[in-house]
Protein backbone atom coordinates (compact mmCIF):
# COMPACT_ATOMS: atom_id res chain seq x y z
CA UNK A 1 0.00 0.00 0.00
CA UNK A 2 1.28 3.19 -0.88
CA UNK A 3 2.35 5.27 1.66
CA UNK A 4 0.51 8.40 0.25
CA UNK A 5 -2.81 7.20 0.73
CA UNK A 6 -2.24 6.58 4.27
CA UNK A 7 -0.69 9.60 5.42
CA UNK A 8 -3.81 10.95 2.87
CA UNK A 9 -6.30 9.09 5.30
CA UNK A 10 -4.50 10.05 8.57
CA UNK A 11 -4.77 13.61 7.19
CA UNK A 12 -9.03 13.72 6.51
CA UNK A 13 -9.00 12.03 9.76
CA UNK A 14 -6.83 14.80 11.66
CA UNK A 15 -9.44 17.18 9.60
CA UNK A 16 -12.54 15.43 10.96
CA UNK A 17 -11.16 15.72 14.42
CA UNK A 18 -10.71 19.40 13.97
CA UNK A 19 -14.22 20.12 12.63
CA UNK A 20 -15.47 18.38 15.64
CA UNK A 21 -13.29 20.19 17.89
CA UNK A 22 -14.82 23.26 16.20
CA UNK A 23 -18.26 21.88 16.48
CA UNK A 24 -17.48 21.29 20.36
CA UNK A 25 -16.26 24.85 20.61
CA UNK A 26 -19.22 26.64 18.84
CA UNK A 27 -22.04 24.60 20.80
CA UNK A 28 -20.55 25.73 23.83
CA UNK A 29 -20.64 29.39 22.39
CA UNK A 30 -24.03 29.18 21.67
CA UNK A 31 -25.50 28.75 24.73
CA UNK A 32 -25.48 32.64 25.38
CA UNK A 33 -27.23 33.34 22.61
CA UNK A 34 -30.28 31.03 23.91
CA UNK A 35 -30.17 32.35 27.54
CA UNK A 36 -30.29 35.93 26.30
CA UNK A 37 -32.68 34.71 23.49
CA UNK A 38 -30.38 36.80 21.01
CA UNK A 39 -32.04 35.81 17.76
CA UNK A 40 -29.67 36.95 15.66
CA UNK A 41 -26.77 35.34 17.39
CA UNK A 42 -28.77 32.38 17.17
CA UNK A 43 -29.31 32.41 13.44
CA UNK A 44 -25.32 33.35 13.44
CA UNK A 45 -24.56 29.99 15.38
CA UNK A 46 -26.93 27.62 13.78
CA UNK A 47 -25.39 28.79 10.15
CA UNK A 48 -21.86 28.41 11.54
CA UNK A 49 -23.14 24.82 12.70
CA UNK A 50 -24.71 23.74 9.84
CA UNK A 51 -21.64 24.25 7.76
CA UNK A 52 -18.96 22.63 9.84
CA UNK A 53 -21.98 19.52 9.81
CA UNK A 54 -21.64 19.49 6.13
CA UNK A 55 -17.69 19.62 5.88
CA UNK A 56 -18.00 16.52 8.59
CA UNK A 57 -19.92 14.69 6.05
CA UNK A 58 -18.20 15.48 3.07
CA UNK A 59 -14.94 14.44 4.90
CA UNK A 60 -17.06 11.46 5.89
CA UNK A 61 -17.85 10.41 2.74
CA UNK A 62 -13.94 11.28 1.28
CA UNK A 63 -12.48 8.99 4.54
CA UNK A 64 -15.31 6.09 3.09
CA UNK A 65 -14.06 6.21 -0.74
CA UNK A 66 -10.77 6.03 0.95
CA UNK A 67 -10.90 3.75 3.27
CA UNK A 68 -12.55 1.40 0.16
CA UNK A 69 -10.12 1.70 -2.01
CA UNK A 70 -7.03 1.06 0.56
CA UNK A 71 -8.84 -2.18 1.26
CA UNK A 72 -9.57 -3.61 -2.21
CA UNK A 73 -5.65 -2.07 -2.63
CA UNK A 74 -5.08 -5.22 0.01
CA UNK A 75 -7.22 -7.34 -1.64
CA UNK A 76 -9.93 -7.62 1.21
CA UNK A 77 -13.68 -7.02 1.43
CA UNK A 78 -14.11 -3.23 2.69
CA UNK A 79 -17.85 -3.64 4.30
CA UNK A 80 -17.55 -5.13 7.46
CA UNK A 81 -13.74 -4.57 8.07
CA UNK A 82 -12.72 -4.52 11.55
CA UNK A 83 -10.69 -1.30 12.69
CA UNK A 84 -7.94 -4.16 13.49
CA UNK A 85 -7.97 -5.80 10.27
CA UNK A 86 -8.16 -1.81 8.55
CA UNK A 87 -5.22 -0.37 11.11
CA UNK A 88 -3.08 -3.75 9.85
CA UNK A 89 -3.47 -2.31 6.52
CA UNK A 90 -0.78 0.55 7.02
CA UNK A 91 2.93 0.47 7.91
CA UNK A 92 4.14 0.28 11.80
CA UNK A 93 4.93 3.92 12.22
CA UNK A 94 1.92 4.50 10.02
CA UNK A 95 -0.37 2.76 12.12
CA UNK A 96 0.93 4.42 15.64
CA UNK A 97 0.13 7.96 13.90
CA UNK A 98 -3.72 6.46 12.82
CA UNK A 99 -3.75 4.71 16.63
CA UNK A 100 -3.10 8.46 17.59
CA UNK A 101 -5.70 10.49 15.85
CA UNK A 102 -8.26 7.77 16.38
CA UNK A 103 -7.86 8.33 20.10
CA UNK A 104 -7.82 11.75 19.80
CA UNK A 105 -10.97 11.19 17.46
CA UNK A 106 -12.30 9.30 20.06
CA UNK A 107 -12.28 11.96 22.81
CA UNK A 108 -13.60 14.97 20.65
CA UNK A 109 -16.65 12.63 19.43
CA UNK A 110 -17.75 12.10 22.88
CA UNK A 111 -17.35 15.76 23.98
CA UNK A 112 -19.83 16.31 20.65
CA UNK A 113 -22.29 14.03 22.00
CA UNK A 114 -22.29 15.18 25.30
CA UNK A 115 -23.23 18.74 24.34
CA UNK A 116 -25.37 18.16 21.73
CA UNK A 117 -27.55 16.07 24.52
CA UNK A 118 -26.93 19.51 26.56
CA UNK A 119 -27.90 21.40 23.29
CA UNK A 120 -30.93 19.72 23.12
CA UNK A 121 -32.52 20.12 26.40
CA UNK A 122 -31.60 23.86 26.10
CA UNK A 123 -34.02 23.65 23.08
CA UNK A 124 -36.61 21.91 25.40
CA UNK A 125 -36.76 24.20 28.21
CA UNK A 126 -36.60 27.37 25.87
CA UNK A 127 -39.53 25.84 23.96
CA UNK A 128 -40.88 24.91 27.14
CA UNK A 129 -40.11 28.62 28.39
CA UNK A 130 -41.96 30.27 24.80
CA UNK A 131 -45.06 28.10 25.28
CA UNK A 132 -45.49 29.99 28.61
CA UNK A 133 -45.42 33.00 27.44
CA UNK A 134 -47.53 32.03 24.74
CA UNK A 135 -49.93 30.60 26.73
CA UNK A 136 -49.56 33.82 29.10
CA UNK A 137 -49.85 36.18 25.99
CA UNK A 138 -53.02 34.64 25.05
CA UNK A 139 -55.01 34.45 28.62
CA UNK A 140 -54.15 38.31 28.99
CA UNK A 141 -54.93 39.13 25.55
CA UNK A 142 -57.64 41.31 26.30
CA UNK A 143 -56.82 42.47 29.30
CA UNK A 144 -54.02 44.99 27.59
CA UNK A 145 -56.06 45.81 24.28
CA UNK A 146 -57.22 49.36 23.54
CA UNK A 147 -60.67 50.10 24.26
CA UNK A 148 -63.01 50.44 21.14
CA UNK A 149 -63.19 53.73 19.46
CA UNK A 150 -59.73 54.73 20.87
CA UNK A 151 -56.24 54.03 19.48
CA UNK A 152 -53.45 52.59 21.27
CA UNK A 153 -51.42 56.22 21.64
CA UNK A 154 -54.92 57.67 22.71
CA UNK A 155 -55.80 59.22 26.19
CA UNK A 156 -59.16 60.10 27.86
CA UNK A 157 -58.91 63.87 27.88
CA UNK A 158 -58.34 64.04 23.92
CA UNK A 159 -61.37 65.12 21.95
CA UNK A 160 -62.58 61.78 19.71
CA UNK A 161 -62.28 63.59 15.86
Amino acid sequence: MKRSETQRYIELLKRRAASLRLTARELRECRESFTKMDLEGIREHISYQKSLCAEIRALDDELGVLRRQLAVAAGLEPEGMSVAAFVSLFDADSAWQLRQVMDGLAVVQKTVRRLNRVYAGLLRRSRRSINVLINVMANYLGTYSPSPGRTAWSFPWQTRM
